[in-house]
């Protein structure tokens, strides 16, 4: 039987895994970076070929340029951060107004934004209007009649009274004739009813007199009350709904970005401005845990940074309780210069001839 020699390995200028015309990696190696409790075993070797870097290559070179001795007079590296809030809307809604610029410093309780509320405003309206015509109603109970109308049924009860006289007198005179035989005795009778009548109704008057300067029941003020106080819970909470459509500062601090623009909508929730206090940054320095002893909250510290000549007074706030291993962004003294600063420059454009997306390279001063 005819054995078949299995053929020889392709042979290609890219290492195996690696597609021909992409620039190969070199082989590669961990070795430990860091100091103490701190080392990271990162990946290290020849890993630029042809102008290229892997990316983790270039992470692990990254870390491999951590310095691994002791800051100069025991300092400890960190970096400066800044408490900021992403402030939102408590509504959806479509943006109206922004009252503020990116860098802007404001105070606490200042108006930052302000979504459209037309439709919210009409809502607070209306329960206002309720809460007035609850109100009056109970205004007119506790009033009482008015001083004309007292007066008149005060009139009206007087002439009753009149009247009530009148037919007294007559029916005794009446009562003399029949006693003589002068008038027939129908006539008494007549004069008993119309006074049974005239004292029925001094009767209702006096108790309408009494009613108007009695005022309202006690049960009909308690129903007006409890109107009063519903149309006031309601205008209360129509407020409280338009307030919301309005966005303020919590703590004094500057606008760090401006998520949304005019006439955006936003849904509820989602951040539309950062705020930052500026005034009062924070580092996060990292301790090895040997040499934590004397820390405590309280404790009096100085922070120097490249950019400034004296070093700032600060105080631990806080110890974390749990240890971690040194972060990667702990830079040494000579990565520190390669540290970059956004910069955005403005252009003016009127013909509208750039395009989004092309590259652009800025100069600053005046030179060609």
């Amino acid at each position: 039987m005819r054995t078949s020699t299995p053929p020889p390995p392709r042979t290609s200028s890219s290492p195996a895994g690696v597609a021909p015309g992409r620039p190969a990696l070199a082989q590669m190696e961990t070795r430990p970076v860091g100091c103490g409790a701190g080392q990271h075993r990162v990946q290290t070797g020849a890993a630029r070929v042809r102008g290229w870097v892997a990316p983790g290559a270039a992470c692990g070179l990254l870390l491999a340029l951590l310095s691994c001795t002791p800051a100069p007079g025991g300092d400890f590296q960190g970096v400066v951060e800044y408490a900021s809030r992403a402030l939102a809307f408590e509504v959806p809604g479509r943006v109206a107004e922004i009252r503020v610029e990116r860098g802007q410093r404001v105070e606490a309780g200042a108006l930052l934004a302000r979504l459209d509320d037309r439709e919210a405003a009409l809502q607070r309206t209306l329960r206002q209007a309720e809460l007035d015509a609850a109100s009056a109603q109970l205004q007119l109970l506790q009033a009482g009649s008015r001083p004309e109308e007292r007066r008149q049924i005060e009139a009206q009860v007087e002439a009753a009274r009149a009247a009530l006289r009148t037919l007294e007198r007559s029916l005794r005179r009446q009562r003399e004739l029949v006693d003589a035989g002068a008038a027939p005795p129908a006539t008494v009778d007549d004069l008993e009813d119309e006074l049974d009548r005239a004292k029925a109704n001094l009767s209702v008057l006096l108790q309408r007199l009494k009613l108007v300067r009695s005022g309202a029941r006690a049960e009909e003020l308690a129903i007006a009350q409890a109107r009063v106080a519903a149309a006031r819970a309601a205008l209360d909470l129509a407020t409280e709904q338009q307030r919301r459509y309005s966005l303020y500062a919590p703590i004094a601090g500057e606008v760090i970005d401006l998520v949304h623009e005019e006439g955006e909508v936003t849904p509820a929730g989602t951040p539309v401005v950062l705020l930052a206090d500026t005034a009062h940054p924070y580092v996060d320095a990292f301790v090895p845990q040997g040499r934590l002893d004397g820390l405590r909250v309280g404790t009096a510290a100085t922070v120097r940074v490249d950019a400034l000549s004296t070093a700032l007074s600060g105080t631990i706030e806080h110890i974390f309780p749990k240890t971690e291993f040194t972060p990667h962004y702990l830079f040494s003294e000579r990565e520190r210069p390669h540290l970059v600063v956004r910069v955005r420059v403005r252009i003016e454009d009127p013909e509208r001839r750039l395009h989004a997306g092309v590259p652009a390279f800025v100069r600053f001063g005046h030179g060609p």
